[in-house]
């Protein structure tokens, strides 16, 4: 399975890696929102993994982004902010789950299994 890892603090990102590339995921990468759209729109990915916080445009607008692009790969966001108004807002612009950091390794890959089976 292929996953596009869009996550902009390389000590996250290489755990992330590490992690799902052990659970026999294949992981692409990148610190940057527009390359992650840019990369959604070539190539397709079992699931996207999308932070909020990136350096050049807000996780929000990647994600309403690829969905104006009609692009339907699920996608799952991953950050650190617990706030109700952003999860409203990302789900509301079409993620499929949320999760907040710090998490754990099992619950993830789990999830990611998930979403990837109902896609």
């Amino acid at each position: 399975m292929r996953i596009l890892l869009v996550e902009d603090d390389p000590t996250t990102s290489r755990s992330i890696e590490l992690m799902l590339t052990h659970a026999n995921l294949n992981v692409y990468s990148t610190d940057l929102g527009e390359e992650g759209v840019d990369l959604a729109k070539l190539y397709d990915y079992d699931l996207i993994l999308l932070d909020l916080g990136l350096p050049d445009m807000n996780g929000h607008e990647v994600l309403r982004q690829l969905r104006m692009a009609r692009i339907d790969t699920p996608i799952l966001i991953l950050t650190g902010s617990d706030d109700t108004e952003d999860k409203l807002k990302g789900f509301g612009f079409g993620a499929d789950d949320y999760m907040t950091k710090p998490f754990h390794r099992e619950e993830l890959v789990a999830r990611i299994h998930a979403i990837i089976r109902r896609s």
